[in-house]
């Protein structure tokens, strides 16, 4: 999508480097101090956008030490070599900064984390804000395709309505999701625009998870029997999981100059990619540890 704006792409991972002959491939360890800045002063890049994160909740509760060296640590490293080389950045932050009694947040509205994850991951918006004030920090919610092999919440649901298996969704925990393909499409609207600060780019509806699998079905044709409703308690989660998280997406729509994707499209939009090879050619581009370590070792 960013070459097709005219973009030249530097795609930076550690475990999974993308190939793709049109893609400059770097893999390294941005948690390590000063491999951000390397990064930044050879390609000097107009344009940053870090997406790189500890994401699993209830890992995240279990392992505070890798949780803030991932979500807040790297955070800073990668906006440190952002503002050094003078790079717009745009760093990607989640709804789970909130404590979700109310929802409907805004961006003035006060953090109240109550997970290691969100609490990790304000504090990663507050050190890239810190070390590079023009940055952008985007709380957002996604659901797509996983190029790697551990499913998506949207392919949790798919897999077991395809199969049949009985699973939960929750009624009492709900979101403001978007498909992670309509959030690079406005990120790519958003970086030439000067906005800074917090800015919350999320679906156009706010859902529970049990209406989200709900949706799901009935975008893929399937029967929604597999579905039951039940309650977060019931799962009795490591980490606290914050029950209302959605966002007020109106300062972005008003940036933007259009309202936020609704999710019925979005969904229509996710199921032709698994048909015309888009999820295919998404996972092609990705490779795998092993294939990582059996280049290395060849190349010794």
């Amino acid at each position: 999508m960013a070459q097709a704006a005219g973009h030249h792409v530097i795609a930076v991972d550690f475990l999974h480097p993308i190939r793709h002959r049109d893609v400059v491939s770097v893999q390294a360890d941005l948690t390590l101090p000063g491999a951000a800045l390397q990064i930044f002063a050879v390609h000097r890049p107009r344009w940053a956008v870090h997406c790189a994160a500890a994401v699993e909740v209830d890992a995240c509760e279990a392992d505070p030490e890798t949780a803030y060296r991932l979500n807040r640590d790297m955070a800073g490293h990668v906006a440190m070599a952002a503002r050094a080389v003078g790079a717009r950045l745009v760093h990607i932050s989640t709804d789970a900064v909130f404590d979700g009694e109310r929802g409907g947040y805004a961006e003035e509205d006060e953090p109240r984390p109550v997970s290691v994850y969100g609490s990790s991951k304000l504090d990663g918006e507050r050190v890239v804000l810190s070390e590079c004030p023009v940055a952008l920090v985007v709380r957002t919610n996604i659901f797509g395709w996983n190029a790697r092999p551990k499913l998506s919440l949207s392919e949790w649901f798919l897999e077991r309505l395809r199969w049949g298996e009985r699973c939960t969704g929750f009624t009492d925990v709900s979101f403001s999701p978007i498909a992670v393909t309509d959030l690079s499409r406005l990120l790519l609207e958003l970086l030439p625009i000067p906005v800074s600060g917090v800015l919350h780019v999320a679906g156009g509806e706010t859902v529970s998870k049990y209406e989200f699998g709900l949706r799901i079905a009935e975008a893929f044709q399937l029967s929604p029997a597999a579905i039951v409703p039940g309650s977060v308690d019931a799962m009795q989660p490591r980490a606290r999981r914050a029950r209302r998280l959605g966002l007020d997406v109106r300062k972005a729509e008003a940036l933007l100059g259009a309202p936020m994707p609704a999710l019925g499209p979005m969904l229509r939009r996710w199921r032709r990619e698994e048909a015309d090879g888009t999820l295919n050619r998404l996972r092609s581009l990705v490779a795998r540890p092993v294939d990582t370590i059996l280049a290395q070792e060849g190349a010794r």
